[in-house]
């Protein structure tokens, strides 16, 4: 959190997107760990933001189901959306429930994406935004790439031992050349060596 709190300057407002190169590398537990570690120092109003769409997560590792409709994501404000848990613990913004309906997912989508996080800047320190992974690409996805403009700073997850690095070169050099703010790189399941 210190390391993200020096790269960020101690903005007054600061929007962290989480993301990997490919799936599965635990983008969503991370960027839940960085929002309640967050919160839970006080010094900071915290919202956590699901938009991986395509494969949503956030909301199970804050126990919670999906309570809103896609319809519901483009027409109500973030106030009425975000669940809240209390003093200390970040507001949990989840996926649509209907995030697999693919009718319903239209070009409305970018734009609700924009203005809740514009919303979220205006009522928040720290939004942490738990994206899809970089590759594969599909039409169900919110692209990474698009919401790191949006973005202060974003940080790459990647799964130790695992992900090839040809990926995740490839994919910060996309990220790059998008103007994106990379911030650094978190392994998860690091092996330490001498420990199985």
């Amino acid at each position: 959190m210190c390391a993200i709190e020096f790269a960020l300057q101690k903005q007054e407002c600061a929007t962290l997107l989480i993301t990997s190169a490919v799936q599965g590398e635990g983008k969503s537990l991370i960027a839940a760990a960085l929002a309640a570690t967050a919160a839970q120092h006080g010094n900071y109003r915290v919202a956590a933001l699901d938009f991986n769409w395509y494969r949503p997560a956030l909301h199970r590792c804050f126990d919670r189901a999906l309570p809103h409709s896609l319809k519901a994501l483009y027409s109500a404000p973030l106030s009425e959306l975000v669940i809240s848990f209390g003093p200390n613990t970040p507001d949990l913004l989840t996926a649509p429930e209907d995030y697999a309906d693919q009718s319903a997912l239209t070009d409305q989508a970018f734009p609700t994406i924009t203005r809740l996080i514009g919303q979220a800047q205006d009522s928040y320190n720290l939004i942490v935004i738990d994206s899809a992974a970089v590759f594969p690409t599909n039409r169900m996805m919110i692209d990474p790439v698009m919401l790191s403009g949006i973005a202060t700073g974003v940080v790459m997850v990647v799964l130790s031992a695992v992900t090839p690095k040809q990926h995740v070169r490839k994919a910060q050099k996309i990220m790059e050349a998008a103007g994106a703010n990379m911030l650094g790189v978190v392994t998860n399941q690091r092996m330490i060596s001498g420990r199985k």
